[in-house]
């Protein structure tokens, strides 16, 4: 789920914005409103008072005029006393200048909150006299503050109801149906269908939770329809595959016999020139049917992913020579000219390649070069070092191209870039083989190309000299160690393992140890596996696709049928944490990789009640150098797998198989800096390495797990590991060499 931060939610800013609202208002009451009030009264009583002393002007005109003071005094007594904000009134004869009212003294200072106001008695428009008044209206304006206060506080306070109200509407009506969206997007973006909004509203925002509904039932239905065609193109794909490889083996028996049958006529007396042409007819295109069943065949394999390597060191020069050397008649008849350069640069430089499989890549792209190529063309063949310690070889030709934008259809199967109308023979699929094989083998092919004026293909290969793997049969003297198969009880043992070379390790171990064992490589396939067969014994590893081994053992130890199953798990994680876990999802013990025989056997022993007074025995022989296998721990590799090489050998090569491409891939995710993917290649390298008693390259391994897990990892601990890897790889091809050669 998308995470807002919490200033930004609409609930949090309605709320906000209706304080702020509130507070403002409040400003303005205190700072605007209220000192203003006393000014607005003030002005409106001395209004009032200015009115009525004009008024008393016009009542005491007569008197003035007519002398009759007694008749004023009353007159202006009676006002002071209808007016209680009337302090005191002066009236002063305009023309003597002589007080006429009071006839004391007048007297009293003038307060700060006093307003003082005057009035001219007018006859005739000539001023007969002035009267002046001090007013004071400090009463009539608290009373009016207090009335002014309680209007304020009521309606402040309905105004922050009504605000509260809104807030709540706004939160009510809009947020929280957002909310609900939100959720439910979250839910629909992981897969969980179930992500139904109850439409409370007719409105916008109810008319957009219903489009949700829609679109929600919508994608339900395309993702199943989807995982429909899935399983349908699947299904298509292995039957397309299954039949292809059972159709293809099966016309390779009949082509056996009519090659076979071809051939003899060129050896038969009694067969004319006619018979042994039409024999040739028939094998040629005998030969060729061969040839497209053979691609047919491996284009299988790749799909089916059982496409089988025998890695070795190669000396690349002489099969580079015979690849040329074969196709150099086919050249000739086709009046064509093979030019070679640096072929020199690779004495002594070796691949570490299927030597088949490279010599299949070489004739691939030299007969396309042949058979793309004009009459009387010309075919370079090139070999050049690069500065990095590797090898281009190219294969360039002087036919009729192809334009740039078909270079990406050259590597898709069956495409041949419209060569299906011309007369050269051909299913579309050998390049497709080529790149597959190439990058199998942890090469890179690469492709230049102009129209009308030709192609060239180019092999990036990493070289080893041939001097860092020459044999030495002095360098190791492996002990001897004899396991009595007597010594364990007779059991059955699962193990749940992903990496082959690990398989490989504990299949020879438990063998070893007489031992009945079943491979599967998941927690789910391992799950499985219990409902159909018993087992007294589970070896797991932790870390598994699907379902790890914390997972697994938790699902077992909840069902009943499983109380008496031993749980032990291989794992390369010796941290405490780890081990704890172990214990506390119900697993019996552990074991750390590498695994060492005695220790797994030890541990059998242990788990399985059996009390057994058989020994290791050993034959001491004196030890010899071991420093040209500075890589391995033999040590280490005795314990796990006794004294047999032939056993080593046969782990090492499983280890050849797989280790090479997780090394590229975890270059090839350094590259793009996918971290998540780094940690899942260097984990499992890292537990094949240890199965081998390769410790230093497990150790580089692990220091890239732990940079890759918090998101660092440094390019020149990626090109150690690459260095280590090429080292290790040196060597145990050396060591094999050395027990072939005994």
């Amino acid at each position: 789920m998308l995470r807002i931060n919490w200033w930004r939610s609409l609930r949090v800013q309605s709320f906000v914005a209706v304080i702020t609202f509130g507070f403002l208002l409040v400003c303005l009451f205190i700072f605007y409103a209220l000192p203003e009030q006393a000014r607005w009264v003030n002005e409106g009583l001395s209004k009032t008072a200015q009115r009525s002393l004009q008024q008393l002007s016009t009542s005491v005109t007569t008197p003035l005029l007519t002398r009759q003071y007694a008749e004023l005094y009353e007159q202006i007594d009676s006002q002071l006393e209808i007016q209680p904000n009337w302090k005191r009134i002066q009236v002063i004869d305009e023309v003597t200048k002589n007080q006429l009212y009071p006839l004391d003294t007048w007297q009293g200072t003038i307060e700060r909150s006093d307003v003082v106001l005057s009035q001219q008695v007018l006859f005739l428009d000539k001023p007969l006299a002035k009267i002046i008044l001090v007013a004071n209206f400090t009463n009539e304006i608290n009373e009016s503050s207090k009335l002014h206060y309680t209007l304020i506080y009521s309606q402040f306070t309905i105004l922050v109801i009504f605000f509260m109200a809104l807030a709540w509407l706004v939160d009510y009506r809009i947020t929280t149906p957002l909310r609900r969206l939100e959720f439910a997007f979250s839910k629909l973006a992981k897969g969980d269908f179930n992500c139904h909004v109850d439409r409370q509203q007719k409105n916008e925002i109810g008319s957009v939770i219903n489009a949700f509904n829609k679109m929600a039932i919508e994608v339900q239905s395309n993702h199943q329809k989807l995982n429909r065609l899935r399983i349908e193109a699947e299904s298509a794909s292995k039957a397309k595959s299954d039949f292809m490889a059972s159709m293809s083996h099966e016309l390779r028996t009949p082509l056996n016999a009519i090659l076979g049958f071809a051939q003899l006529y060129e050896y038969d007396e009694f067969a004319n020139n006619i018979q042994k042409g039409n024999a040739k007819s028939i094998y040629r295109a005998g030969e060729h049917l061969l040839l497209l069943i053979n691609d047919v065949l491996d284009l299988t394999a790749i799909e089916s992913g059982n496409m089988q390597f025998n890695f070795d060191y190669v000396p690349i020069k002489p099969l580079i020579e015979d690849s040329v050397e074969l196709v150099s008649e086919l050249a000739k008849a086709q009046s064509m000219t093979l030019y070679t350069e640096g072929f020199d640069l690779l004495k002594g430089l070796n691949f570490y390649i299927d030597k088949r499989r490279f010599k299949q890549v070489m004739l691939n792209l030299l007969s396309n070069a042949i058979k793309y190529n004009k009459r009387n063309g010309e075919i370079y063949i090139s070999c050049k070092i690069l500065n990095d310690q590797q090898c281009e070889i190219s294969v360039a030709d002087t036919g009729c191209g192809f334009a740039n934008d078909d270079i990406s259809r050259l590597f898709k199967p069956f495409d041949r870039l419209g060569a299906e109308t011309s007369k050269v023979h051909g299913t579309g699929i050998g390049l497709v083989i080529t790149k597959e094989l190439v990058e199998r083998m942890q090469g890179k092919i690469s492709v230049q190309s102009e129209l009308n004026k030709g192609s060239c293909f180019s092999l990036t290969f990493n070289t080893f000299e041939q001097a860092s793997f020459s044999s030495n049969s002095d360098d190791c003297v492996i002990k001897e160690k004899n396991f009595s198969a007597n010594s364990l009880p007779i059991l059955d043992v699962l193990v749940a393992e992903d990496q082959i070379t690990n398989q490989q390790v504990l299949k020879q171990q438990l063998t070893i140890l007489g031992v009945r064992s079943t491979f599967v490589s998941n927690g789910e396939q391992a799950w499985q596996t219990l409902q159909n067969k018993h087992f007294d014994v589970l070896l797991t590893d932790i870390q598994m696709p699907l379902l790890d081994g914390f997972e697994l053992t938790t699902r077992i130890r909840k069902d009943s049928r499983f109380e008496l199953l031993i749980i032990i798990a291989i794992t390369a994680n010796i941290v405490k944490k780890n081990l704890d876990d172990c214990h506390k999802v119900g697993m019996n013990g552990f074991l750390t990789k590498p695994v060492e025989l005695v220790k797994l056997k030890s541990l059998l022993i242990k788990h399985t009640k059996t009390v057994v007074n058989s020994e290791v025995k050993t034959n001491q022989k004196p030890e010899t150098a071991t420093h040209s296998f500075d890589q391995l721990d033999l040590s280490v590799l005795r314990a796990m797998l006794g004294d047999d090489p032939a056993v080593h050998c046969m782990v090492f090569n499983a280890f050849l198989q797989t280790a090479g491409e997780q090394v590229k891939l975890i270059r090839e995710y350094a590259s793009c800096d996918n971290f998540t993917g780094i940690a899942f290649q260097a984990h499992g390298l890292k537990s094949s390495s240890k199965s081998v008693a390769t410790i230093r390259l497990a150790d580089i391994c692990q220091e890239v797990e732990t940079l890759a897990e918090n998101k660092s990892v440094q390019s020149n601990l990626i090109e150690e590991l690459e260095l280590c890897f090429n080292a290790v790889i040196a060597q145990l091809s050396r060591y094999c060499q050395q027990y072939e050669n005994k």
